[in-house]
């Protein structure tokens, strides 16, 4: 007699920096020339409340040694091409900005590149178009082995000062009409690892530790288990937990069989 029991261990999803889908362009701008599409209050924050850090649900916790910082620009012009040569030099003085605050660690990886027809625009007796350019990318900063909590910190707080600059001065008048409007947005900085299939390894053998365990637990003498139809294992996927800590999980798909002997 034959009777089975599936055993699967699900992973916990995370979008990392290469994969995550941008953020929309909201935050301050960064030139000035870019729109700014949110403010800043002057009132006093509350108070900080205790961030609750779960690694339960992790198969193993390790040292990040990345820091990234996702980050998408906007442009809107009447010819894309020209929209693409701002795009193109904005990139390069935010590469500029961020190796500063990084004395030269930062790495600049650009990503995805969209156009599309925004509006028609009356132009005399003609409709001329205005398009919308985006391109989203990621800066990237390796992080030292021998690098402790406070250089981290020190790290992820320059990382978050070059994101975020003072909101630009708007022109007036037609002269502010004919402006080119780019925006910009940049997500926080994000913790992760540079290479998780490393660790690809010791976490099978964490999983068949565990699935031995389970499997002893609830089989008896007479209807032993056997684990059978294994599908090939998932992606590793990565839960930034503090600037210490980052949960790497792997999900894996078996199947437990309980045979029995003929009697």
């Amino acid at each position: 007699m034959r009777s089975s029991l599936l055993v699967c261990f699900s992973a916990l999803a995370l979008a990392a920096c290469v994969s995550s889908p941008p953020p929309e362009p909201s935050a301050p701008s960064m030139m000035s020339s870019y729109s700014a599409g949110s403010s800043f209050s002057s009132s006093a924050p509350s108070a900080p409340a205790v961030p609750h850090r779960d690694a339960s649900s992790s198969d193993l916790v390790v040292r990040p040694d990345l820091v990234c910082v996702p980050f998408v620009l906007r442009a809107q012009h009447h010819d894309p091409k020209e929209a693409v040569k701002l795009l193109e030099a904005t990139v390069r003085a935010v590469g500029e900005r961020f190796s500063a605050a990084t004395q030269g660690g930062a790495e600049l990886a650009m990503l995805g590149a969209s156009s599309m027809l925004v509006a028609l625009e009356k132009d005399g007796d003609e409709d001329k178009p205005r398009y919308a350019v985006t391109v989203d990318g990621s800066i990237d900063v390796k992080l030292p082995k021998e690098a402790d909590y406070w250089a981290r910190a020190r790290l992820v707080a320059a990382l978050s000062e070059a994101s975020l600059l003072a909101k630009p001065k708007a022109r007036e008048g037609k002269a502010r009409e004919k402006e080119p409007v780019i925006d910009a947005s940049f997500e926080p900085p994000l913790l992760k690892v540079r290479d998780p299939e490393a660790y690809r390894p010791e976490l099978l053998k964490r999983w068949t530790e565990r699935t031995r365990a389970f499997a002893r637990g609830v089989e008896s003498n007479g209807a032993p288990l056997d684990l059978v139809h294994c599908a090939p294992p998932a992606g590793i996927t990565q839960t930034p937990l503090s600037i210490e800590q980052v949960g790497l999980s792997l999900a894996v798909n078996c199947q437990l069989d309980v045979v029995r002997k003929a009697q």
